[in-house]
């Protein structure tokens, strides 16, 4: 079998892996017992290593809040004074079974949801939204005495109830959410409206008939129902459980992770290991939320939330969600251009995912380095652009950069050769 043929063979294994999944919802933990590897004393960011002295200002501000909330430091100067000693250790999340959205910053004491892929057995595990409010440790970095009773409250009072629905029901199965929330106006990524509605109804009844006060259940229910995207986590789990058990096929040159730290944005590979391909991050391209935001107040990509992309959502589902091209400024047709454009670098199509936009033709999944390299055409990627100082300032997508793809294909090539 020549070399061709091997990886032909070897990326229909990595797609099927994915096409073939059953993500399911099946527990709250703490990271400390949800993510493997991750010890005491480590704080974990978004997008490929990097330095303390070389993180971008919203890092920095999140390995400092980590160690806060974690009662590892009393003061910021204590936590900057820990971190530059090498005392506590920082990481990478997408080298762990997690995802880092937005600033990525999870300790051993963060809550998460666990996602188990039932026909790998992969499990994944990510952050929850911190409620309806701007703000919070795990996307934004950030840490006061109101987000630190907040993560009290979920703690304590919100998500034991939310894993006792979960236990009871035996676990959330996420794919029938996704497959109907794409035919409602959902890509998966930017937008999850249809995907929080199919998701409260799925709960909710559940939570009324939990043995718990009047009073809980209220505020479970405005948790869940109150917070914009809720179900954003539960995709991100989903997805990084399925591509981690793609992850390490052998002569595959399919991509199972994308991620930024607002310096580099980086790629994995399934025949790769765990390595990573890096490239300098690039500037999104959107609408800000208001006149007085441009280029220059725009962070360089941040965050892993793009990994639902390489599981065959947002970008590449662009024809499903026709009102977020909308709100870049695009048209129903530039969607479905989108997504036909995406097909060209992806090796083939997920039968479970039909959209009506396409006439019911499905979404593209498994994105080929060598597909990209080849046609020049760079992945399409969705999300909300960064504030240099914190804060969302609108929406957007970006194109991952060639220079991943490039340095990826030369590590395939000396390899297997």
């Amino acid at each position: 079998m020549d070399i061709k043929q091997r990886i032909a063979q070897a990326n229909e294994t990595a797609v099927q892996t994915i096409i073939k999944s059953d993500p399911v919802w099946i527990d709250i933990q703490p990271a400390g017992e949800a993510v493997k590897g991750l010890e005491d004393h480590m704080i974990l960011h978004s997008g490929p290593p990097v330095a303390f002295a070389d993180m971008c200002h919203l890092h920095r501000r999140g390995m400092v809040s980590g160690a806060l909330f974690e009662g590892w430091a009393k003061s910021e100067a204590g936590a900057v004074a820990l971190i530059e000693a090498g005392e506590i250790r920082i990481a990478s999340a997408l080298d762990f079974n997690t995802v880092g959205a937005g600033t990525g910053i999870i300790t051993r004491s963060v809550a998460m949801m666990v996602i188990e892929d039932r026909t790998s057995g992969k499990r994944a595990a990510t952050f929850p939204a911190e409620g309806p409010f701007q703000g919070g440790l795990c996307g934004w970095g950030l840490y006061s005495p109101e987000i630190a009773e907040n993560l009290r409250l979920m703690r304590e009072e919100l998500l034991p109830v939310l894993r006792e629905i979960i236990v009871r029901m035996g676990g959330l199965a996420i794919k029938p959410i996704l497959a109907e929330s794409f035919q409602m106006g959902d890509e998966n990524h930017t937008r999850q409206t249809a995907a929080d509605l199919l998701f409260d109804k799925a709960i909710l009844p559940a939570l009324l008939r939990l043995p718990v006060s009047q009073s809980l259940k209220e505020k479970v229910m405005d948790y869940v129902t109150q917070t914009p995207r809720f179900f954003h986590c539960f995709g991100q789990g989903a997805s990084r459980a399925v591509l981690l058990a793609a992850q390490g096929t052998p002569y595959s040159t399919v991509v199972t992770a994308f991620g930024g730290n607002a310096l580099e944005f980086g790629i994995k590979v399934a025949g790769m290991d765990d390595m990573w391909f890096s490239a300098p991050a690039p500037m999104m391209k959107g609408r800000y939320t208001s006149s007085q935001y441009s280029e220059k107040d725009q962070l360089p990509w941040i965050g892993d939330s793009c990994v639902v992309e390489c599981a065959g959502m947002g970008g590449l589902a662009a024809a499903a969600s026709p009102i977020v091209c909308n709100l870049r400024g695009k048209t129903l047709r530039d969607a479905i251009s989108q997504t036909r454009e995406m097909e060209l670098i992806c090796v083939t199509k997920n039968p479970n995912f039909p959209v009506p936009n396409l006439d019911f033709d499905t979404l593209p999944v498994g994105i080929d380095i060598r597909l990209v390299l080849k046609t020049g055409i760079a992945p399409e990627i969705h999300g909300g652009m960064f504030n240099r100082e914190g804060g969302l300032i609108g929406a957007g997508s970006a194109r991952v950069p060639m220079g991943c793809f490039e340095k990826a294909m030369k590590a395939f090539a000396e390899r297997y050769r």
